[in-house]
């Protein structure tokens, strides 16, 4: 079935003045923020360069070989500077912080759609060992700092440029999005046409309670594949609508696997029973523990990964023999109630996912609302 890139291949010749923008023009653009275009697009709203020329900069630095966080970064990079659709849009404001003593992850870009509308493309979690705690932190504390960041830097674009917006992004991204938007401010809502959220977790009962997110809610479009994992995670209440992936399982949350015909991702009429089992595994585990217990098994897990001094999942994977011994000291030093969490936490899980093995069936719902609350604080 085809992909993203053969969407570029069927419309790429046809500029958005000329087709107008769509859902899989926005899952394209969510996804190029993930691209490390440190010192190629500049930080400022005011410098700015082509997707064109940015790719061409890209592909001339070796230094950028191996940079990519996810199999066809590239290939769409390539892909998308070829194409008529893409090749002139201008970029700006690229973001990217890892603050390790914040625990915050943070990436963003804004891409000039025409000179009256933009699209802020808000990153989701890198392979970074920062990036992936601040995740795990959502469980235990609200706002993150990424969320607070996401609208910090939103009121700053909008304060800048004149017209309208299209917020989005995958995964973190998504719900990076979602915040922005709704905590923007109502004068600068009125300027948002559409907010993505792309597989992206939700919030807490009371952030979607609050008075920004009541008022954006009917502007968020949320996609999610079939066994959604990372999308069904937290509460949501808005409305979702599920896309065929072409894989099983955690893969699913690929964009590449997403399917297309022709101008329009390929739709489904429920979610499998794989995604009730996960989201209601993690809702039933998260919920019968304490804020404080959550926040000491995430703080314990990542002090374990943070001992190895490596910066990146994929630093820790290459150097697992060398880092078992800090990590072997990293326990000792722990507390015992530490210890102890850590294991009876991960013999809980183990539970629950044993006892909802068998309870779930597909959930037929193209509009659907989650009802599941995890307090946080």
């Amino acid at each position: 079935m085809a992909n993203i890139f053969d969407y570029l291949s069927w419309r790429g010749d046809l500029t958005i003045e000329q087709d107008s923008f769509n859902d899989v023009d926005a899952v394209i653009l969510s996804r190029l923020s993930y691209l490390p275009f440190d010192h190629i697009v500049k930080e400022s709203f005011e410098e700015t360069i082509t997707l064109r020329e940015a790719a061409n900069l890209y592909f001339s630095c070796e230094q950028n070989n191996g940079r990519e966080l996810w199999k066809g970064d590239l290939d769409l990079l390539r892909a998308t500077s070829k194409s008529a659709r893409f090749s002139q849009i201008k970029l700006c404001g690229f973001c990217n912080m890892v603050v390790d003593r914040l625990e915050m992850q943070f990436a963003a870009l804004i891409f000039d759609i025409d000179n009256s509308k933009r699209f802020v493309s808000f990153r989701g979690t890198d392979n970074t060992v920062t990036g992936w705690q601040e995740d795990f932190n959502m469980y235990c504390m609200s706002p993150v700092p990424s969320q607070i960041k996401a609208a910090d830097y939103f009121k700053k674009a909008a304060q800048h440029f004149d017209g309208s917006f299209i917020l989005g992004g995958h995964s973190k991204g998504g719900n990076l999005a979602i915040f922005a938007g709704a905590f923007c401010g109502s004068k600068t809502q009125e300027r948002i046409e559409l907010i993505y959220n792309l597989d992206g977790p939700g919030f807490e009962k009371k952030v979607w309670n609050s008075e920004g997110m009541l008022d954006i809610r009917n502007k968020i479009r949320t996609l999610v594949p079939q066994s959604s994992i990372f999308g069904m995670m937290f509460e949501h209440q808005e409305d979702f609508i599920i896309i065929k992936s072409n894989q099983k399982g955690f893969f699913q949350h690929d964009i590449y696997s997403w399917e297309v015909e022709n101008s329009r991702l390929v739709t489904l009429q429920s979610l499998t029973s794989t995604s009730a089992f996960f989201e209601h595994t993690f809702s039933e585990f998260v919920t019968k523990m304490s804020i404080e217990d959550r926040r000491e098994l995430v703080e314990g897990i990542f002090s374990l990964l943070k001992s190895t001094e490596d910066q990146t999942f994929n630093e820790i994977v290459s150097h697992l023999s060398k880092d078992a011994m800090p990590m072997l000291r990293s326990i000792k030093s722990m507390s015992g109630k530490t210890r102890l969490l850590i294991i009876s936490s991960l013999m809980r899980f183990i539970k629950c996912a044993m006892n909802n093995f068998s309870d779930f069936k597909p959930i037929s719902k193209i509009k659907a609302t989650k009802t599941t609350t995890i307090t946080t604080t």
